[in-house]
């Protein structure tokens, strides 16, 4: 009987370091040891979050380290067909930036991955090697390269609630709808919505599996 019960923990230990989340090993793993772009950095966490938050960063949730873009506008999308209403992520500051300006920190192709508000210490001065889709001097090209231009990009920064499903028409209500509440940051569609950029699990670090369109299916009646 012991025998039997190690086993099934061996079991289900297994499956959950199957399942867990990890940045080792992706795209978004700039130490040393990462697949692409790296830099002479051990750690891998310190590009994006810093235990000891630098006053430059002016309380930014989740503890963030990058220094952020300086783009004073993106754009928002529009078509007859929407019903939300997107607001202009640009110009945002540290401590009150959306979630999205933290993924166009690096995503909108003008500030060097490696550039961080608080410096880890285990080095002198960050050094890069580039890699995958960044260049010598940190920035990111390519497809993740997603410019400053997001007005022909999915729409972000809006709230998603009943009376936006009522008004489409063909969106599923996330009042009724756990699996669509759960993509909602603070009640609204944000590129971590469809992102998890903790997990590659599913390229390019969607939050779930979208094949025959399941991700977008999840949202939109079709």
């Amino acid at each position: 009987m012991k025998k039997v019960l190690i086993i099934c923990l061996a079991v289900l230990v297994t499956a959950v370091m199957a399942n867990a989340q990890t940045v080792v090993g992706t795209p978004h793993d700039l130490s040393a040891t990462g697949p692409g772009a790296t830099t002479n950095v051990s750690r891998v966490c310190v590009f994006c979050h810093t235990p000891h938050q630098a006053s430059a960063a002016a309380g930014q949730y989740p503890l963030w380290n990058h220094t952020l873009s300086s783009t004073a506008s993106y754009g928002v999308y529009s078509s007859p067909t929407l019903n939300a209403s997107p607001t202009d992520i640009g110009g945002a500051t540290a401590g009150s930036a959306a979630v999205s300006n933290l993924c166009m920190s690096c995503h909108d192709g003008t500030v060097s991955v490696a550039s961080m508000y608080n410096p880890p210490n285990e080095v002198s001065s960050v050094t890069l090697t580039a890699g995958g889709n960044v260049t010598s001097a940190g920035l990111i090209t390519g497809t993740p390269d997603l410019g400053t231009d997001l007005s022909d990009d999915h729409p972000i920064n809006f709230t998603y609630d009943t009376a936006l499903a009522t008004a489409d028409g063909g969106l599923n209500d996330p009042a009724t709808d756990t699996a669509v509440a759960d993509l909602l940051i603070g009640g609204e569609v944000q590129c971590s919505s469809c992102h998890n950029p903790h997990d590659n699990t599913y390229e390019p670090f969607l939050v779930k599996d979208n094949t025959g369109s399941a991700l977008c299916t999840t949202c939109h009646i079709k």
